[in-house]
């Protein structure tokens, strides 16, 4: 594979230069050299590289010191060793270190090249392994949290750090991006996940039933409380607490729920008698509360309060590479939840899904996958379906990511385009590619060449 690097470490210069034309033909891989151990462990510092050829005999370090140092760095390189001095002991020793194999000098260049080839696909199943267990433990670790995109192994990572600790989390971030299940894993991490996560949504409880239900009440309180009444503070004793979109709370609440967080200590309504709590607080809100507080519709000493640490989540728009991984994701959990055979999409569905506008974020990703469950009885999702659907039918262009160079943004605004003419001139005309050609205006080879870049198949939209 063109993207694979060999690094060759010897300090006979002749050949060290014939092994990286050879190699580099041979193999299609790209081939770095060294002189010596010395050199080699810096340019491995610097570069990945995939499997090492090195001569047991250098000068300043011996290529079984080479082996050592290298395995103790990363132990998925694949390491090859050289010797015109082999014996049974040296080829024992280097493969108790970890060499993948040893051959003698001089070398036999198809055996070699067996070698090497043979390392090279033993180095891709190594990293790939190691890439799938790092996945299924994400998966068990965060739950429903997807993603492989920088900004979201930024979010897991910072969930890692902020489980380690107990102090008051604020998660920030609009609709839909996931921000109750980012409260779940930083409690199940934490040294409270044994325990429940006692969920508040602040929203749904009016004013006069909220404060009852965070703080409690004694029999005879008010009219109806013919007993006591345990709140959630109290179920969270010992745990974690989460306060959903916090920003809706009145001042009035917001004034009690301050008390508590500064003294941990709470009392219920009908008490005399104030009582500690041990919860750690976790909030989250998609409202802006810096423009809550010069409004003063939000307390400042509760917001400072509340953000002790913060967790931004990123919208849909922003991690467009994990919307495959989504999707993968919510059809196989759609598909169990209602015991369903679990769908397909057509590879021009998830390109039209990259390519669309998603002010609902992931929530609005995954409602959309639940539709198709629902009204779509085919077992194969396609553009067919899309345009038959106004759902999910195309939007307009992806907004803009301004950190992406201009002519990137320029191509996906064009591919964006492009999906949604085709999807809805093809849907138009049912699938007739010369209908569509003339409605168009373009000629029929043109359309045809654009059909087939975008992969569309034209037979699923035939009725």
């Amino acid at each position: 594979m063109a993207n694979d690097t060999i690094l060759v470490v010897d300090d006979e210069t002749d050949l060290v230069h014939g092994l990286r034309r050879t190699l580099s033909m041979e193999l299609d891989c790209r081939v770095l050299t060294a002189e010596n151990g010395v050199q080699a462990l810096d340019i491995l510092s610097k570069t990945a590289v995939d499997v090492v050829l090195a001569d047991i005999l250098m000068p300043q370090m011996d290529g079984l010191t080479l082996l050592e140092r290298i395995k103790s760095r990363d132990p998925a390189v694949t390491v090859i060793i050289m010797t015109a001095y082999g014996t049974i002991e040296k080829a024992v020793e280097a493969i108790k270190k970890g060499a993948y194999d040893l051959i003698q000098k001089p070398l036999d260049e198809e055996r070699l090249i067996h070698l090497l080839r043979k390392g090279l696909e033993l180095n891709r199943l190594v990293r790939e392994n190691a890439r799938l267990t790092e996945v299924i433990s994400r998966k068990e670790t965060f739950g429903s949290m997807v993603g492989q995109s920088r900004p979201m192994r930024a979010v897991f990572d910072k969930i890692n750090m902020l489980a380690q600790s107990d102090v008051t989390v604020l998660i920030r971030g609009e609709t839909g991006t996931g921000k109750d299940l980012a409260a779940q894993a930083i409690h199940k991490l934490s040294r409270r996940g044994r325990r429940n996560l006692v969920t508040v949504n602040c929203p749904a409880l009016p004013e006069t039933i909220l404060e009852s239900e965070l703080f409690g009440y004694r029999k005879g309180a008010f009219t109806h409380a013919i007993a006591d009444h345990i709140g959630m503070f109290d179920q969270a004793n010992g745990s974690s607490i989460f306060l959903d979109e916090i920003g809706d709370l009145t001042l009035a609440v917001q004034t009690k729920l301050l008390r508590a967080l500064q003294s941990k200590e709470i009392r219920p309504l009908g008490s005399n008698r104030s009582h500690q709590v041990d919860t750690r607080i976790l909030a989250a809100t998609n409202q802006d509360l810096e423009l809550k507080l010069t409004q003063n519709r939000f307390r400042e000493d509760l917001f400072y309060r509340l953000n002790v640490a913060t967790l931004t989540l990123p919208p849909l728009d922003t991690i467009r590479e994990d919307i495959s991984l989504l999707v993968a994701h919510f059809l196989e959990r759609v598909a169990r939840e209602q015991d369903k055979v679990k769908k397909t999409v057509a590879p021009e569905v998830l390109n039209h899904l990259m390519g669309r506008q998603w002010p609902g974020n992931t929530r609005q990703l995954e409602n959309l996958i639940r539709g198709w469950y629902a009204v779509i009885p085919d077992a194969a999702i396609t553009l067919r379906h899309l345009a038959a659907d106004p759902g999910s039918a195309p939007c307009q262009p992806a907004l803009m990511d301004l950190n992406k160079p201009y002519q990137d943004l320029k191509e996906q605004a064009i591919e964006a385009f492009t999906l949604e003419y085709l999807n809805r001139l093809l849907g138009e005309t049912g699938g007739n590619v010369s209908a569509a050609a003339q409605l168009s205006g373009m000629k029929r080879q043109s359309l045809q060449k654009i059909i087939k870049r975008y992969g569309i198949d034209v037979q699923q939209l035939r009725s």
